[in-house]
């Protein structure tokens, strides 16, 4: 859509292209501001990124649809401009918990304000040592935010960890101490030392393949049992080099919770 709008007011794709359309046109959803409401400043490219913005917003309501930023500020704007919503809703909710919020963006936390009103309890839970998404709006300083506006809050820091190995809590804890605007925490566990951490510096996703699958066949020559060993990814796209290597390499593997790459329709 944006591709065709920006075509539309004869602007070269190159220049002006759709992802930085919808950089632009959710930032400012998510600053709660809609096109008349922006001032340019005379900048002409903020002028046109306006344009393209206005035109979005016109077609989406033609159209009948929204983004994920506008159902965000449709929802701020709902119970901002209307009292008696706003009303019902606050005293409907006298308990809200909100998770990840180390993920919330502005119109969010605006949100939450006004959800939350003078007298519900809200409890958030959130990491600021895993923040990852300002790429797209997400403001770590939310945090900080809600302990200054919310009288009364308390932290409760959970720092033992049941799953990890001390050796694998001690490289963690080293590294998020270079974190900036930390609250602080030092992650520790009761199990035991575990084994010590190798890195391995891959060339290419190739070369991480072919070296993960060379240390399975290791461990498989040394006496381990394949049902032993698994590969952790993070997202499917990954299994494919993976599941390449083990097949050129000729071991048998299973994938669990999906299905193996070349078997998927697309």
């Amino acid at each position: 859509l944006l591709k065709r709008l920006i075509k539309a007011q004869n602007l070269d794709d190159k220049n002006w292209p759709a992802r930085q359309a919808a950089w632009f046109i959710n930032g400012k959803k998510d600053e709660g501001l809609r096109p008349h409401q922006i001032n340019s400043f005379n900048d002409p490219i903020t002028q046109t990124w306006l344009k393209v913005y206005s035109a979005y917003q016109e077609a989406c309501d033609r159209a009948g649809l929204v983004d994920f930023a506008e159902i965000l500020l449709r929802a701020h704007e709902l119970l901002r401009d209307h009292k008696h919503i706003r009303e019902h809703y606050q005293a409907r909710f006298k308990h809200i918990l909100v998770d990840e919020f180390q993920d919330t963006n502005n119109i969010q936390y605006a949100w939450l304000r006004m959800m939350a009103g003078s007298d519900c309890d809200v409890m958030i839970v959130g990491d600021d040592d895993q923040s990852i998404y300002g790429w797209r709006g997400a403001q770590i300083e939310n945090i900080q935010k809600f302990l200054d506006e919310f009288v009364g809050a308390k932290t409760i820091r959970l720092e033992q960890n049941y799953r990890s190995t001390a050796n694998i809590l001690n490289a963690a804890n080293e590294l998020i101490s270079n974190n900036t605007e930390r609250m602080g925490k030092k992650l520790w566990t009761e199990g035991v030392e575990g084994d010590l951490i190798s890195i391995y510096s891959a060339y290419n996703e190739l070369d991480e393949a072919r070296f993960a699958v060379g240390k399975i066949k290791e461990w498989r020559d040394n006496g381990g049992a394949l049902e032993d060993s698994a590969f952790l990814y993070r997202n499917n796209a990954q299994s494919r080099v993976l599941e390449e290597a083990l097949i050129q390499a000729g071991l048998p593997y299973r994938i669990y919770g999906g299905m193996r790459f070349f078997e998927r329709q697309e």
